[in-house]
């Protein structure tokens, strides 16, 4: 998915999402979501694969497909995973408005979105078209983003927002752990048809 205000230099985008991130991103989200040792965890708009790092390095015994639709982010994810030796980590470049699931042939136990929901311009048609036909029934669909605080110009969409899109796309709230002030983090399911 990219950053703000360029997707094509992958070096500044890291500069801006990744610094410093462990201190103002507590608690821990991605402990939060692990369940079992060997998971299949799809990093959904993975960026500059921060996440995908934190879910290789807590999950040896895992899979981690990265996702993005930006080809500077998908260079720099491959050189993070050489550098960084993320041996379970597999790496796609996607279509911005087809996120390729069907195409994985995987089981998915946790589809992770964080911090890009907003680069969605039709929520509710892409995970109502393009999610929900392709995960399994146990898939647990996780947004985490930021809040919206008052005097701060930053790209986010408010929890309530999301649940309702979420909700009319066929996906129930399962959960909502506590997270920071101005940070969320939403467990959905996929209500049965």
């Amino acid at each position: 998915m990219g950053c703000f205000p360029s997707y094509e230099d992958a070096g500044f985008c890291a500069a801006v999402m990744d610094t410093n991130r462990a201190n103002w991103q507590r608690p821990d989200i991605v402990s939060k979501l692990i369940t079992q040792p060997d998971m299949t965890v799809v990093d959904l708009g993975a960026g500059t694969g921060y996440f995908a790092d934190l879910f290789s390095k807590q999950l040896p015994e895992g899979k981690i497909i990265a996702l993005d639709p930006e080809e500077s982010l998908i260079s720099w994810m491959e050189e993070r995973k050489k550098k960084d030796s993320l041996d379970n980590v597999s790496i796609h470049q996607i279509e911005k408005d087809d996120p390729g699931l069907d195409q994985l042939n995987s089981e998915i136990d946790l589809l992770f979105i964080g911090y890009t929901y907003f680069h969605y311009d039709e929520p509710v048609k892409y995970f109502r078209e393009k999610v929900y036909p392709y995960i399994q029934d146990k898939t647990v669909v996780a947004i985490a983003d930021m809040a919206p605080v008052s005097g701060q110009e930053r790209h986010t969409v408010p929890a309530q927002q999301v649940t309702a899109e979420m909700a009319e796309a066929g996906f129930k709230l399962d959960e909502e752990p506590t997270t920071l002030f101005d940070q969320y983090l939403l467990i959905f399911k996929k209500v049965p048809l």
